[in-house]
């Protein structure tokens, strides 16, 4: 039934398994790796899928600015209700006296029906510059969901991780009570011989009541880190309200050498998604720029119009025709003059925007780096006191029960051991955490799940 729930969780964004079909399983405990968590959040998560539309739209505007280089075919119809006959008076001589001569030329009523074709072949370049705007828009729209799916990855990260982390510190704690909970009995079996006080034991209870306390609070705090987790990876018509994540995969470190600081920052100058939309804006601000200028330029169309079919229509009236127009703004109170000044500047802006960005990746990537590298020094620091604190509780255990150690000390070795051992947990997590932010400023976001492959798994 295991395999089973987790296999309908895997396919719920396909098959879209509902609550009951998850709840009926009667499975409360699913193993998640990592892997498996970020296909759920690729596949159901809410802000990806509206990127996706957001790409769709830009795409569709992309297509249509390609359109617009194409001849406009119409269909027209049109009715007409004039005050008054049309009707043509002329004089003539017959006999030589002057004779008025009425023609009719068209009834009041007049209805026709025809198409036409108007195609804009010369604008200056606003054609071109519209349909640049709307390439550089869907290339910014793409970049943008790589940025959210960056964003979205590194939140995975320290849910994923975060909930690995608090069930590893649960377990550390619950390992605590259980051996604070066997000292409290070898205290009371040494208070009944009489070899140490009430005191002792007293302080041994105490010590156990704190552990119990930690070790409960410590389950809350998976339950407030699990449901961060399913709220990012759970499709909307799946209720995971009574279904329990087990993240399979363990907090992990690698070699040091496999992370090239200075490849990444060149790398990042050129593959980091924000950087990249700058770029595209500024293409966006560029063919603005020359629609502006293309404002100068006069607008050159052909058309040709044919009448179908008519009712009432004069046979005088021609029924097609083809020419063209050229039109072009002499004055318009230097309206765009100051446009393309406006243009102008809002493209320069941008630059240093782009400048400025270079500036602070650059910056920000060496920081994380050094943070990297500092959680590493900690994780190899804790992993030496470890093996200290560990001998430490040992020795004054045998002390203790060969009557010459005190529970202070037992405790005491005890509350050491605890705290190295979750220091070095928090250290592994927080090193998990920035490698995931250092990819995604070097906008390879992707390969968090090479380095998950390829690194040293731990345990507590």
């Amino acid at each position: 039934m295991k395999k089973f729930l987790t296999l309908m969780i895997l396919l719920c964004s396909c098959k879209s398994v509902m609550a009951a079909d998850v709840q009926k399983s009667g499975v409360d405990l699913v193993d998640l790796s990592f892997e498996q968590a970020y296909e759920l959040m690729l596949e159901n998560n809410n802000s990806l899928k509206a990127h996706n539309e957001a790409i769709k739209q830009a795409k569709f505007e992309k297509n249509a600015a390609l359109g617009e280089f194409s001849p406009k075919v119409m269909l027209n119809s049109t009715y007409l209700h004039f005050s008054k006959e049309m009707n043509l008076t002329t004089t003539d001589k017959i006999m030589g006296r002057p004779v008025s001569i009425t023609s009719h030329i068209q009834d009041k009523n007049l209805f026709t029906f025809g198409g036409g074709v108007v195609w804009n072949i010369f604008t200056g370049g606003k054609l071109l510059s519209n349909h640049a705007v709307a390439r550089a828009k869907y290339a910014a729209t793409n970049e943008k969901y790589r940025d959210v799916k960056d964003n979205l990855t590194v939140e995975l990260v320290k849910r994923y991780y975060g909930l690995r982390l608090a069930r590893d510190v649960a377990e550390v704690r619950r390992q605590t009570a259980e051996c604070i909970e066997k000292h409290v009995k070898d205290a009371k079996l040494l208070e009944k011989e009489g070899i140490i006080s009430k005191a002792e034991r007293l302080h041994a209870e105490v010590a156990y009541a704190d552990a119990e306390r930690d070790y409960k609070a410590s389950l809350r705090d998976i339950n407030i880190v699990e449901e961060g987790l399913k709220t990012l990876i759970k499709a909307q018509d799946v209720n995971l309200k009574d279904v329990r994540i087990e993240p399979a995969s363990l907090l992990f470190v690698f070699d040091e050498t496999s992370v090239d600081v200075e490849s990444m920052k060149e790398n990042a100058l050129t593959n980091n998604p924000k950087l990249k939309q700058l770029a595209e804006k500024r293409k966006i601000m560029d063919a603005k720029y020359h629609a502006k200028v293309a404002d100068y330029m006069p607008t050159v169309s052909l058309f040709a119009m044919d009448i179908a079919a008519a009712s009432n229509l004069s046979e005088t009236v021609p029924r097609g025709a083809i020419g063209g127009s050229a039109n072009m703004i002499l004055f318009d109170g230097f309206a765009r003059t100051n446009n393309v000044r406006a243009a102008k500047a809002e493209r320069k802006s941008v630059d240093y925007e782009i400048e400025d960005a270079k500036y602070n990746i650059e910056c920000l990537l060496i920081k994380q780096y050094q943070e990297l590298m500092k959680y590493k020094e900690n994780y190899d620091s804790a992993l030496k006191s470890l093996e200290t604190a560990e001998e430490s509780l040992r020795v004054a255990n045998l002390a203790f029960r060969e009557g010459f150690g005190t529970s202070l000390q037992v405790t005491d070795a005890q509350m050491m051991l605890l705290k190295v051992k979750i220091e070095r947990l928090n250290s592994i997590y927080n090193y998990d955490v920035t490698l995931a932010d250092l990819l995604r400023t070097n906008g390879d976001t992707d390969e968090i799940l090479n380095y998950i492959s390829g690194s040293n798994k731990t345990d507590m």
